[in-house]
């Protein structure tokens, strides 16, 4: 892992300092465990209980936060701050071993860039296009026609179908399969899927393929672990899908839209720009952008509230219900 001044690595950030700019760290943690050397942060407030406490070296806060703490790098949005801290701390830790391991196939008519790094077992097929500094991991299968951009890192077994595209800078985790379709795929115009620029899967994601019209993931977004991801969805830029999503066929997602765990989108629903999907929720009815939305089927956040607060009554209510009942009868008779 690198290490950085903090005047370097403010500089890196693009971020003002306030303290020893001569100070060097040599990694990232979470507040409450950092020690000497490390880099935290502190993004929501019911964390500023812990600054006193912290023994990191240095803290990443918002821009117009009181404290004493020094040194502390200031940021209008500390958490964003503290994640790209992250890819520069880690930005080495990829296994790079450069060159073609001997057990590895890969097709003559293949193009391979520059400084690439190929892993035992692993198979890129005919007219294969793999970028500049791209890491693949034992048993990665690319399929015929596939794109790879630069700087991308394909984990242990990782399949990418025909003519998928995976833009510069991307990484799938051990398992992804990419472009898997029930149908014939063409072998002629646009990529069943096209996968974005700094893109990220978790282990065994699931993208379905589909050329009319082609399944997309927007730039930056981040996926969880064991998502599936039906043909045709179309992501936007910077959203956030957690563990064991299903999203059906020809989904639409605005950018920086979250969907949290165990949620199920129907097919072809569309969820509104910066929209948040509560976690085990079905949604089978349009998002509108800025939307909150929980529950079984999914609704506005405030209804789902007061329909669980009214729930929670009945057992009240019926009892009144049966006094009532009781008191009646005694009168009838």
């Amino acid at each position: 892992m690198p290490t950085f001044s903090l005047d370097e690595l403010s500089a890196k950030l693009g971020e003002t300092y306030e303290g020893d700019g001569a100070l060097l760290l040599h990694g990232v943690a979470e507040i409450t465990t950092a020690k000497e050397g490390d880099l935290s942060f502190v993004a929501n407030p019911k964390y500023i209980q812990n600054i006193p406490d912290c023994r990191a070296s240095a803290l990443i806060v918002h821009k117009d936060l009181e404290t004493d703490f020094r040194p502390v790098i200031r940021s209008i949005n500390p958490y964003l701050t503290f994640t790209r801290a992250l890819t520069l701390f880690h930005q080495d830790d990829r296994k790079i071993a450069r060159g073609a391991h001997s057990t590895s196939q890969i097709a003559e008519s293949a193009q391979l860039g520059a400084d690439l790094t190929v892993m035992a077992h692993a198979i890129i097929e005919e007219r294969a296009v793999i970028g500049d500094r791209v890491v693949i991991y034992p048993g990665v299968y690319i399929g015929s026609g596939a794109t790879i951009g630069n700087d991308v890192t394909l984990y242990p077994n990782v399949s990418i179908y025909d003519g998928c595209v995976i833009e510069d800078r991307s990484i799938l985790h051990a398992g992804c399969r990419v472009g898997m379709s029930t149908g014939e795929i063409p072998s002629e115009g646009p990529p069943p899927v096209k996968l974005e620029a700094d893109v990220e899967l978790g282990a065994n994601v699931v993208i379905a393929g589909s050329p009319q019209p082609p399944t997309v993931i927007g730039e930056g977004t981040k996926i969880d672990n064991l998502v599936q991801v039906g043909a045709g969805a179309k992501i936007g830029p910077h959203c956030i899908i957690v563990a064991q999503v299903s999203l059906g066929d020809h989904v639409t997602l605005g950018e920086r839209v979250t969907i949290a765990g165990q949620v199920v989108v129907s097919p072809g629903l569309t969820i509104g720009a910066q929209s948040q999907i509560g976690a085990k929720s079905v949604v089978i009815e349009d998002v509108p952008a800025n939307a909150a939305y929980w529950g079984v089927p999914a609704q506005p956040h405030r209804e789902e509230k007061r329909l669980k607060a009214n729930l929670a009554r009945m057992p009240r209510l019926f009892e009144k219900i049966r006094s009532l009942e009781e008191r009646l009868s005694g009168i009838e008779e």
